[in-house]
């Protein structure tokens, strides 16, 4: 009885501990700045299913999925660093204390920010705000020259627990909360080019410019995100972003929500990503090699249209069960960008798709990798 009171009495001493440590939680330069190499796994998943509870910040026990996990890695630009998903990818830019969203592109647009948004400022501790005006410019489908203008509040506003799914609770969580006022505007891009040369040359609109222009305009569009920064992650462990909308006079409300397991993210900190094809390619080998003869065979057909890439599929021979199949698209350096894996079986034929868009143009290798053996096709992005 005695050793249990001891041992009771030493969980409530750490648990203590732990609470006076954390208990001005904050984002900070060494635990929240964005790394190179970072693979970090997003999950879109129901706004409806996080519940709301007097005690916690957020409920994510029944959290329901919405289609294929995301993969968001981390880069280095020419002079920025690089956040790439499926959806397209953000660059920011770390001057001083504060990191700064500078440009967003995806198949569709793009858009340099001059006066660019400060995405978090290092430290950020409960009742710590920032604010102010944002202006970028850019084009759309290289038809539209879009000027994007707002402002922007984000405020660290609440701290508490996440209620996980497997009933963990994680303390400490600071949330920040950041909403935007947007208005666009889109003039005809060959208009402005015969006008002013270059995109570059064309003027910013200004402070008091932004500001009336916010005012007055009737089709601004108001978000409102929520990200989650537990302690022990780099990135949020859960996103949402409501997104008002006026259309035909009637507003409505569009909201999404992103989740990033926190027991992923625990190997950020601390692991190599230098070289994660290599790596991958042995473990695999390691796990599924057998003395069974197969034979696969593959071909590829690339769809430039849906920005993805078809592997069609064959393995005949004496394999018993399902065999293992991924699909791993790597620059020429290593640095995983996309994965999709399934399983096979004997004599089946079949496709296994990975999409890429979002990539900077340039070479890289696919590496298809079935049942103990690892094949590479060269492929270029255009």
């Amino acid at each position: 009885m005695t050793k249990s009171i001891n041992h009771k009495g030493i969980v409530l001493f750490v648990w203590m501990a732990l609470s006076v440590c954390f208990c001005k939680a904050q984002v900070t330069h060494g635990l929240n700045m964005y790394q190179v190499n970072d693979l970090l796994e997003r999950q879109q998943i129901n706004p409806s299913s996080i519940s709301e509870c007097s005690d916690v910040l957020a409920n994510l026990e029944s959290i329901e999925a919405i289609g294929s996990n995301n993969v968001e890695h981390m880069e280095w630009g020419a002079d920025s660093l690089i956040a790439i998903d499926d959806t397209g990818m953000n660059r920011y830019w770390l001057k001083g204390d504060s990191l700064l969203l500078v440009g967003t592109e995806n198949r569709l647009m793009h858009i340099d920010y001059a006066q660019p948004e400060v995405w978090l400022r290092f430290p950020m501790n409960l009742g710590d705000s920032i604010r102010g005006l944002f202006e970028g410019k850019g084009q759309y489908c290289e038809r539209l020259f879009l000027r994007k203008v707002g402002r922007y509040t984000t405020k660290a506003e609440a701290l508490g627990s996440l209620l996980m799914a497997n009933s963990d609770t994680i303390y400490n969580v600071l949330r920040l909360q950041t909403e935007r006022v947007t208005a666009t505007l889109a003039q005809p891009l060959d208009n402005m080019l015969t006008t002013y040369g270059t995109i570059d040359n064309i003027p910013l609109l200004g402070t008091d410019s932004i500001t009336k222009l916010i005012a007055t305009d009737g089709r601004v569009v108001r978000t409102v995100t929520l990200r989650y920064y537990a302690p022990g992650c780099r990135y949020p462990v859960l996103e949402t972003c409501e997104t008002s909308i006026v259309e035909g006079g009637e507003s409505g409300v569009q909201t999404v929500a992103f989740y990033s397991s926190p027991y992923s993210q625990e190997s950020l900190a601390s692991a190599s990503r230098s070289n994660p094809a290599k790596a991958i390619s042995r473990q695999n080998a390691e796990s599924t090699a057998d003395n069974t003869e197969k034979s696969f065979s593959y071909s590829l057909d690339i769809n430039t249209t849906g920005k993805t890439i078809n592997v069609n599929y064959n393995i005949s021979g004496s394999t018993e069960g399902s065999v293992p199949l991924r699909l791993l698209l790597c620059n020429q350096q290593g640095i995983l960008y996309r994965q999709a894996s399934g399983s096979i079986r004997q004599g089946e034929r079949g496709q296994l798709s990975l999409c890429y868009a979002g990539l900077h143009n340039g070479s890289y290798v696919l590496y298809i990798e079935a049942g103990g053996k690892q094949y590479s096709e060269k492929f270029s992005v255009k």
